[in-house]
């Protein structure tokens, strides 16, 4: 039988006990690209800091207007994400 290599590597990431680091970094990434998509490229560097905990993305801005406009979109960013990961509901925290 013939596994994917998308599973292959899966198995080997949770075997190692670093699936949750993986899985953090490219939920990280995604936000990142969705909010530079949305209010531009010089929102990639806006964060103190950018944590996911369980299915909870804290995100900490170094702008207060800019995490105000993050805590408008929130709804379309939670969305973007969830389409992105087929189906994972990601929530998001906000801090400015």
């Amino acid at each position: 039988m013939f596994q994917t290599l998308k599973n292959v590597l899966f198995d080997r990431l949770h075997q190692q006990g670093i699936s949750d680091a993986v899985e953090a970094a490219q939920v990280t990434e995604v936000f990142k690209d969705e909010v530079a998509k949305r209010f531009g490229p010089s929102t990639r560097d806006a964060y103190r800091k950018l944590v996911l905990r369980g299915d909870t993305l804290e995100v900490l801005l170094t702008s207060q207007a800019l995490a105000s406009e993050l805590r408008m979109a929130e709804f379309e960013l939670e969305d973007a994400l969830k389409d992105h990961f087929n189906g994972r509901h990601y929530r998001l925290r906000i801090f400015g």
